[in-house]
């Protein structure tokens, strides 16, 4: 209530002829006190009703710790205005004074934060940490009980409370990196209203710059407000620096990276692919997830599918590699690809697309025009291509395409020259939209997905034991509905990536049971682990 109020406040003194008034509501986190949040089976537990509320029309702002949002932006909401961010830092308030170097061996710490709990076990291995939950003066009473020796707390949250004071060590960045977005509250609002008109006016562009870092970080990896991840970014002037640290819950593993530079999507790429290059992904398993004993079939090529099949085999689950589809070179031009100075804009989307613009380019012993900008689809397609040395510049929040026509348009120059090299067959979406937009745009058909020629007898073998299947993009629907031996039982569950993946199945008759938030990889196996963990009443 007090940080809502910090924004009426905001909002009053640019706007005094208006009246903003506080609605309070009850949340799920709230409601269920007791829960462990690194058990709660979706993120969000602060946020979602209050998003709902603005939905519904029953509110017209909503304010929230920037800390607590998911990682995938809610449909139809922006998040409207930053307010200007306070300490970041994590503090440790103790029943008997003492930092965190000081503390007696075995002193029981009270965190209800995997990411906090994981720093101070690195740090201090010697310590205990206790699940704590409830707020700043539920968690001081239970420290003046007894029950915990020490409290780890968001500096910022004491500092509103007036109860910074109390704090014995404000814990350094090297020792404690925050979650990201910690200390920032933000505004969000219903895209394109009033509300969302007003509160970008008292909008911190250096906030919002190192926080959506932050956030872009931690989609990129993969991670949830759940995750043992710290970041933590500053924009001074024109550059941005961004630190950041994933960690076992142990404690034992500990990844570091960081950078800085002028182009924030280069500083958070390079930090995410250090990251990755050293196993966080390995690392950022969600916490109790388990899909043990689950039989899945993965019907992606084959050379895409080793990263699903790792990512269900480590929570447990049976991977069935079942590929329709097979990846088709089409021959390109080579006039083509030496001809790529005019380009203002390379667009990729798909791994696959820039694995072939790679071959293309190496056969033709030509290294991409280092004046092309590149706008890539989502992360994973954005990994791909750093690997391929052709670092993203753009990647839209949600990966689809019609989301990065409308990204891309707002970031192109007048009649820009791009470069779309993709499948045969793909949908037009991403092209008309960019050339009603301005936009010059060379389509480059670079692959195909053909059906594998023994598709129909690898399916009638593997489909008899078989608890789900999953889709990843609508090739391999239309592949495997040409190729069903017979129909499906009904106890097979069917998992899409995203929405166009579902519609082209319920369009081919198929009965979709999971969609995933998050267009990706990582994306659609958390909704796997979602749909087989049961949600408290």
């Amino acid at each position: 209530m007090i940080q809502a109020q910090l924004a009426a406040d905001a909002l009053s003194r640019r706007y005094p002829e208006h009246e903003f008034v506080l609605a309070p509501l009850t949340t799920h986190g709230d409601r269920h006190p007791s829960m462990r949040l690194s058990d709660s089976p979706r993120e969000g537990v602060f946020v979602k009703e209050l998003e709902q509320a603005l939905l519904d029309g029953r509110a017209e702002l909503a304010v929230h710790s920037a800390k607590d949002l998911p990682t995938l932006a809610t449909r139809g909401l922006v998040l409207a205005a930053f307010l200007p961010r306070g300490d970041a830092r994590d503090a440790l308030i103790t029943r008997v004074p003492a930092t965190l170097s000081e503390l007696a061996p075995g002193s029981r710490i009270g965190t209800g934060s995997p990411r906090r709990a994981a720093q101070i076990a690195a740090f201090r291995p010697d310590l205990q940490t206790v699940e704590i939950r409830g707020n700043v003066d539920t968690r001081l009473r239970r420290l003046a009980e007894g029950m915990v020796d020490g409290l780890i707390l968001a500096v910022a949250g004491l500092e509103r409370l007036g109860r910074l004071g109390e704090a014995h060590e404000l814990l350094p960045l090297d020792v404690m990196l925050p979650a990201p977005g910690q200390g920032a509250l933000v505004l969000q609002t219903v895209e394109g209203s009033e509300a969302g008109r007003l509160a970008a006016a008292i909008d911190d562009a250096p906030t919002r710059r190192a926080v959506e870092a932050e956030r872009t970080l931690l989609r990129r990896l993969g991670g949830g407000c759940l995750s043992a991840l710290g970041a933590h970014a500053l924009a001074d002037g024109d550059t941005l620096a961004l630190q950041a640290v994933v960690l076992d819950a142990s404690g034992h593993t500990v990844i570091r990276a960081g950078a800085r530079g002028p182009d924030d999507a280069g500083v958070v790429s390079d930090v995410a692919s250090r990251l990755e290059a050293q196993g966080a992904g390995r690392l950022l398993k969600r916490p109790g997830a388990s899909l043990a004993g689950l039989r899945v079939m993965v019907t992606r090529a084959d050379r895409q599918a080793t990263t699903l099949v790792d990512a269900l085999t480590a929570l447990g689950a049976r991977a069935i590699r079942c590929p329709v589809i097979a990846i088709e070179p089409i021959a390109v031009d080579p006039a083509l690809v030496q001809d790529l100075g005019r380009y203002d804009w390379l667009v990729l989307t798909s791994a696959n697309g820039v694995d072939r613009l790679r071959e293309l380019l190496r056969e033709a012993n030509r290294d991409l025009p280092a004046h092309i900008k590149v706008a890539a689809i989502g992360p994973e397609t954005a990994a791909r291509a750093q690997e391929a040395g052709m670092t993203p510049g753009l990647v839209p929040s949600m990966f689809i395409a019609e989301e990065l026509a409308e990204t891309l348009a707002a970031a192109m120059a007048p009649g820009a020259w791009i470069l779309l090299p993709r499948a045969a067959g793909s949908r037009d979406v991403l092209p008309d939209r960019l050339r009603a937009r301005g936009a010059r745009v060379d389509v480059l058909e670079t692959y195909r997905a053909v059906p594998p020629a023994d598709v129909r007898p690898r399916l009638a073998a593997c489909l008899p034991g078989v608890d789900m299947i999953t889709f990843t993009s609508s090739s391999t629907v239309r592949h495997f509905a040409e190729a069903m031996p017979g129909p499906l039982a009904d106890r097979i569950t069917i998992a899409c990536i995203g929405p166009i993946t579902a519609q082209t199945a319920r369009d081919l008759g198929l009965r979709v049971d999971i969609i995933a938030q998050e267009y990706t990889t990582r994306g659609l196996v958390d909704a796997i682990v979602r749909s087989q963990t049961p949600i408290p009443a």
